[in-house]
């Protein structure tokens, strides 16, 4: 049951879910000397390969039909139709990646031969496509639990899913040496072992029940999203597909290791604040004080999610040379341009709110095809004159579009007075700092580490005292505890 809307309590959840995503990521990292040693970068590329076809075959059956459940939720006028409203949901995904994984399975001698250069790889896809079926005991019960504000519980979930996989990674890679087998035989475990008591956990408490009202809204909202998400595949993933026709699988590898540091930063950066946000703003749509709430909510997002990029900017290189081995020292010089392109992406996310609000998603199709086809040619102009380079600015610019498009149309079906200002000093203050960083030439690990460190400093006060943050908020800042529950506390106030 959902509760009264709090904004100190969605920072709350939003630390809880950004602690969860930071030791995942941080255990992700302690990782990357083990993978680096025991994936050769074709295995690396392989694995990047296996799990780009596989998210293509879900979208294609239709897994992303859950993407208006919030709003249905939010909609129904009592607890029943609410509960309807998720059974409904469960019941349609699971049978959409069921649908998925069969397929998956049954295609992957002709995925292997066409996309990952033989049937010897047909066994991976398999695995992989049982991860996926499986999948569906996972997406609607977490939902459940966002909706119920059980931010401790999805974050304890997580973390037993990733202790989970990454044991079994271990075991599988350095005592067995199965390689990119062992990676998906870890995932599909993990997915088994969390997937069915959350599953068992979600049917007790909601039932199965498939309300055709429900289902009819599901399909209605959700299925302009399966275009969105080839749209975005395209525009994520199809940049692999063409250094794997103009190189080889090597190249897939070390691109995909760089462009790894890009998902970082929409996990850590902006994830947590949307798993926390997303339930919530159709709720504070309805409050007097909306066009302040989502201001102060956007600039929040920003401040942790340029402070990530600053910082992953000005250690990627020096963080490789350390974890990584010298085949995959190359990966750093895509991740400034990458992370820019999910700065995009992440204020795409908080700006198609209007078009939500408005059930006018086919907006969002749009915007998205548009910039897939920016995508698309790019990398065909691209990719062949820069290699990787090239495939990043691709990417970069078709977000860029797609950030765009979606803002200007969601403006014009449900204007939110959004205020520029403070985003726009502190991109400034970002850009300048990274930039220093990237014109210094290369130097001893340990210099480089001093000087990058002197560099964050420098980029931490000019936010501080770049107009930034108001007065009211710096003093509010300078009054709490340094903690980092008190510290979301108080910008979210």
């Amino acid at each position: 049951m959902s509760r009264t809307f709090s904004m100190g309590r969605m920072g709350r959840d939003t630390a809880i879910y950004a602690i969860g995503t930071l030791i995942s990521r941080a255990a992700a990292i302690l990782m990357l000397p083990l993978y680096t040693r025991y994936l050769t970068p074709s295995d690396y590329g392989v694995l990047e390969l296996i799990e780009m076809t596989l998210e293509v075959i879900s979208i294609v059956a239709g897994a992303r039909l859950g993407a208006g459940v919030y709003h249905l939720y939010h909609k129904a006028e009592d607890e029943r139709e609410r509960r309807a409203v998720l059974s409904s949901a469960f019941l349609t995904l699971t049978a959409a990646f069921v649908l998925a994984g069969l397929v998956s399975w049954w295609s992957a001698p002709l995925v292997a031969q066409l996309l990952l250069g033989g049937v010897q790889h047909t066994a991976l896809v398999r695995i992989a496509a049982l991860s996926l079926a499986l999948n569906s005991l996972l997406i609607v019960p977490l939902m459940a639990l966002q909706l119920e504000e059980r931010s401790l519980s999805i974050v304890g979930l997580s973390l037993v899913k990733l202790a989970v996989q990454l044991s079994l990674n271990v075991l599988l890679l350095v005592q067995y040496h199965l390689a990119a087998r062992g990676v998906l035989l870890a995932t599909l475990a993990a997915n088994v072992a969390i997937g069915v008591p959350l599953a068992a956990r979600f049917i007790r408490s909601y039932g199965l029940t498939l309300d055709r009202t429900a289902v009819r809204g599901i399909f209605r909202l959700g299925l302009p999203f399966i275009g969105v998400q080839l749209a975005k595949f395209a525009m994520t993933f199809g940049d692999r597909y063409f250094l794997r026709a103009l190189a080889d699988t090597a190249a897939v590898g070390i691109y995909a290791l760089g462009y790894q540091f890009g998902f970082i930063l929409y996990q850590v950066g902006c994830q947590p604040f949307f798993t926390a946000w997303e339930p919530k703003r159709f709720e504070i749509a309805k409050r007097a004080d909306r066009d302040a709430i989502f201001n102060r909510a956007f600039l929040f997002l920003n401040v942790v999610l340029l402070s990530t990029a600053v910082g992953i900017t000005l250690f990627v290189s020096d963080f490789l040379h350390i974890a990584a081995t010298p085949p995959y020292f190359p990966a750093a010089q895509v991740v400034p341009v990458v992370l820019i392109a999910y700065i995009a992406q992440a204020w795409t996310s908080f700006h198609n709110f209007g078009l939500f609000a408005a059930e006018r998603t086919q907006y969002i199709t749009l915007a998205n095809w548009v910039a897939a086809g920016v995508a698309v040619a790019g990398y065909a102009l691209l990719i062949p004159r820069w290699g990787m380079m090239g495939a990043a600015w691709a990417t970069l610019l078709s977000f860029v579009v797609g950030e765009w498009l979606v803002y200007v149309y969601a403006q014009r079906m449900h204007r939110v007075g959004y205020e520029w200002g403070p985003t726009v000093r502190l991109s400034a203050i970002a850009l300048a700092v990274c930039a220093v960083a990237l014109v210094i030439p290369p130097l001893p690990l340990a210099w480089s580490i001093a000087v990058h460190t002197a560099l964050l400093l420098v980029y931490g006060a000019l936010v501080w005292f770049g107009g930034v943050f108001s007065s009211e908020d710096r003093a509010r800042l300078k009054s709490v505890p340094l903690s980092p529950r008190a510290l979301v506390a108080a910008l979210t106030q």
